[in-house]
């Protein structure tokens, strides 16, 4: 694309501007000369090297007149040419003659270049007129000078917000936000002079105006940003450059063509609406904005939390040697973003681009997002195929261009404390994305975020009971500002082990160019689970997860202090025992420490009792410490599979609780993403029955009960068992062929509700959707259930399977869920037609 051109100005118009720009550099430099302090750097080099017979012209990147005053009282100072002075050549029989009324130049005459505009530069009339006269006159020749002026010192050096805010940056300043840098950095002022331009040199061999002058404005381009780069750090605010690469590649293009036509408008205006899109999904990434945040973040995370513990962060390095990363944490709060982002700046490397929701784009709050580093997608792309390609080429380009990313797969935050199922759609993106340009390696990190008490979590909990989620505004987010004044313990960061693309495509037999879909898709799918497995295999076993769980595995949330502090004990031991995974972390605190940070901290509250003290949860803190048992509920979910088999059955034997795990682990491994599976499994559970020996929990084959501890430990599950023992009743109750896989779903969500109010099945996450999602997909995986003709169907090894259920529920518990389930025609038609209408609804 040519780059826009200006004619001339008039002589009494350009006359008035000289005069006035004189007077405002008049009154500048007066203003200035006592205030600045300006080091020099590049002039013994210049003027050794500068040849005083030919005509030197002073070129500034951009218009900024504090710059030009910079440069004039420097060139005084040091005998060089002035640049205000008029631009003279020899001419004819040694004279001297005038070509343009001042020796400087501004490479580009606009501001900050639009993105919306196919071509953002508007180089200066001077410079074409001067690489005109050279292209006239063979005797001519002129000296270009790039002179680079930075207003204090880089962004991360700065210690005070305010001085990070208007340290320089890659974006071009605006007059007021230059005047506000100029009184805080001008003492710290750098001037440096760049290496000579011969524009004769330069242009010599071509024979094209518009070719020349991007030749002579490309070097000087290259020549400020690499000096920019170490002054700086890169240009990461590809919000300027990226836009036109993205809407000029091809699936752009194509996607341009078919909406005009689609839409009936011009091509043109069709190319306008894919610059919209992209300027609402790019981000605006900014160092002194990076560097403002590092401090503030500083100040917050010592505001609100008692400290910020991070486990194998040298993992960030090595992930990131010689390859694009994205990063892939869970998602429990708004601050995992602003976490991992402070983090992995504190690691030297530079902070990833988060993919945020739209939502998230709220007046100011998505101004400072995206300075950042935070880029926009919307919910949904249905309806706008030109939105969709549009971020998917953007997406393309940060990754091939090797920017950090960091999103999340699971999609939204979860309510429950659990991970949620992945959502594939980013993945998919960036997977196809790598393979359409596989020329570096991709790895995937995942991160785990753990919290002691979450600033979110009565709003979770109260959409769990029902109420509507609340709409992110800016009048909510100045509402949570009062939540400063509180203290949320300690949080817990643990790098998970990375996942290389290339090699989990490899093992799949998938290499670029892979033309086999489903089997891309396949994996892809696999991918997904692979990663929120290894964030799960980095969770953090903290204190509030250990008190979690023994105290919410009581009927009334209570327990004998001497109790709670064996109850700690057995669940640290069997963790310590029983490691689910390398890179899973646990507390060094021990059981008393933990029982006495649990009190110091409100979880629990002493009651004095004269036959000892009790500890109890009070009655708000139950849904949120439900929360935090479920973050680590993988951790124990075999040792509680066990202990439930034992405190029924204590007789039972190790062949029938290795074959009722076996049909139990697919949907514990679905709902609750564990990473090892059926060949694992048999090693595991004897491991398990000997650490249950060896801490003197396991009951003998003669024995009449089970330790109450044990009782304790196997309530941890109860949930998912009970959520399982619904749908397989259900199915089996109303017989094959009755049901949908969505009829099914919601009836389970309605009966899961109505047991949960009925029978006080634990906290409101009990009903939660995804869950029962997760078992009715695990049921069709395993083929124990298919569809014919949209109903299900299901085969032998499921009633096998519904009759573990004596097993490993409880006697009344087995009884209350055969009474919810126990429908007629009528109330099934009933739960049917109210699942239909919140289908509709959604």
């Amino acid at each position: 694309m040519e780059p826009t051109t200006d004619p001339p100005q008039p002589p009494a118009r350009a006359a008035r501007a000289s005069w006035v720009g004189r007077g405002a550099i008049a009154v500048l430099r007066g203003l200035l000369r006592r205030w600045l302090g300006v080091q020099v750097l590049g002039a013994e080099a210049l003027q050794t090297g500068l040849d005083r017979g030919r005509p030197l012209v002073w070129a500034l990147p951009f218009r900024q007149l504090s710059a030009l005053v910079v440069l004039d009282e420097q060139a005084r100072r040091l005998g060089l040419p002035l640049p205000l002075a008029p631009l003279a050549a020899a001419g004819a029989e040694g004279t001297s003659a005038v070509i343009e009324p001042h020796a400087f130049l501004y490479l580009t005459r606009s501001g900050q270049p639009s993105p919306l505009a196919s071509q953002p530069y508007a180089y200066a009339p001077r410079l074409q007129r001067l690489i005109a006269a050279v292209r006239a006159d063979a005797a001519l020749d002129v000296q270009v000078v790039p002179v680079h002026v930075f207003w204090g010192r880089a962004p991360r050096t700065q210690t005070s917000i305010l001085k990070a805010l208007f340290a320089e940056g890659w974006a071009i300043p605006g007059p007021l936000r230059q005047a506000v840098r100029v009184l805080i950095h001008g003492r710290q002022t750098l001037l440096r002079f760049g290496e000579p331009v011969s524009l004769r040199a330069l242009t010599a061999d071509t024979h094209d105006d518009a070719l020349a002058l991007r030749r002579v404005a490309r070097r000087l381009r290259d020549a400020y940003r690499q000096e920019r780069e170490r002054v700086i750090g890169p240009d990461l605010s590809h919000r300027h450059t990226l836009i036109n690469a993205v809407v000029s590649a091809a699936p752009v293009r194509a996607a341009i063509e078919a909406a005009a036509a689609e839409r009936r408008i011009t091509v043109d205006q069709a190319e306008a609406q894919a610059r919209r899109a992209a300027w609402e999904i790019a981000s605006n990434y900014s160092y002194p904005w990076i560097r403002a945040f590092d401090l503030g973040l500083q100040w917050l995370w010592n505001r609100l939390y008692d400290g910020v513990e991070s486990h194998r962060m040298q993992t960030l390095r090595e992930a990131s040697d010689g390859a694009s990363v994205v990063y892939v944490p869970c998602h429990r709060s708004h601050v995992d973003y602003l976490l991992l982002s402070y983090l992995v700046w504190q690691q030297g490397l530079p902070p990833p681009h988060v993919a945020a929701g739209a939502n998230l784009n709220l007046p100011v709050v998505g101004g400072i997002l995206r300075r950042g580093g935070a880029f926009f997608l919307r919910r949904s792309f249905r309806g706008d195929p030109l939105y969709a390609v549009v971020f998917g080429e953007y997406l393309h380009a940060m990754i091939v261009r090797g920017f950090p990313i960091e999103y999340f797969v699971e999609g939204g935050r979860s309510r429950t404390g659990r991970t949620l199922p992945p959502k594939a759609g980013l993945l998919a993106m960036t997977v196809e994305s790598w393979l359409r340009a596989p020329q570096r390696p991709l790895r995937f990190v995942p991160v785990y975020v753990g919290y002691e008490r979450l600033i979110e979590g009565e709003s979770h909990v109260a959409e769990l009971s029902g109420r509507p989620k609340q709409k992110e505004s800016l009048l909510g987010l100045l509402h949570s500002l009062r939540r400063l004044r509180e203290r949320f313990g300690r949080v817990h960061v643990n790098v998970g082990e990375p996942i290389d693309l290339e090699a989990f495509l490899a093992a799949r037999d998938l290499s670029p160019p892979v033309a086999d879909e489903a089997a891309l898709r396949a994996a892809i799918g696999a991918l997904a689970l692979r990663i929120v497995a290894r964030i799960n295999d980095a969770a953090v076993v903290a204190p509030v997860n250990l008190v979690s769980a023994a105290m919410l595995g009581t009927p009334r949330h209570a327990m004998d202090a001497g109790e709670l502090v064996a109850q700690v004990g057995l669940l640290r031991e069997l963790a310590e025992r029983l490691p689910h995974a390398v890179r899973t972390t646990l507390t060094a605190l021990s059981a008393t420490d933990v029982v006495a940070q649990a009190e110091r901290t409100g979880l629990v509250r002493r009651i004095p009792h004269p036959l000892g003290d009790l500890l109890q949860v009070p009655d708000a803190q139950v849904p949120l410490l439900a929360y935090f048992r479920n973050n680590v509920l993988h951790v124990w979910a075999l040792p509680a599979l066990m202990a439930a088999l034992l405190v029924g059955h204590p007789g039972i034997g190790r062949a029938r609780l290795s074959a009722i795990a076996g049909r139990a682990l697919p949907f514990l491994r679905a709902e609750l993403f564990l990473s090892w599976d059926e060949r694992e499994l048999e090693p595991r559970v004897q491991a398990c029955l000997d650490a249950f020996e060896a801490l003197g929990v396991l009951p003998g084959a003669a024995s009449t009960g089970a330790p109450p501890v044990l009782e304790v430990l196997a309530r941890v599950l109860r949930e998912p068992l009970q959520r399982w023992s619904i749908v397989l009743s259900v199915l089996t109750g109303r017989g094959a062929g009755r049901l949908t896989a969505d009829a099914l779903e919601d009836l389970c969500v309605l009966l899961a509700q109505r047991m949960a109010f009925l029978y006080d099945s634990g906290p409101p996450g009990f009903a939660d959707r995804a869950a029962f999602r997760s078992i009715v997909a695990t049921l069709g995986e395993l083929g124990w259930v298919r569809a014919v003709d949209g109903r299900l169907h299901f085969e032998s090894a499921l009633l096998e399977a519904a009759g573990d259920a004596q097993w490993l529920l409880s006697e009344p518990v087995r009884q209350a869920i055969e009474r919810i389930t126990r429908l007629s025609d009528a109330d099934l038609a009933a739960a049917e037609a109210a699942s239909a209408a919140t289908r509709r609804a959604a």
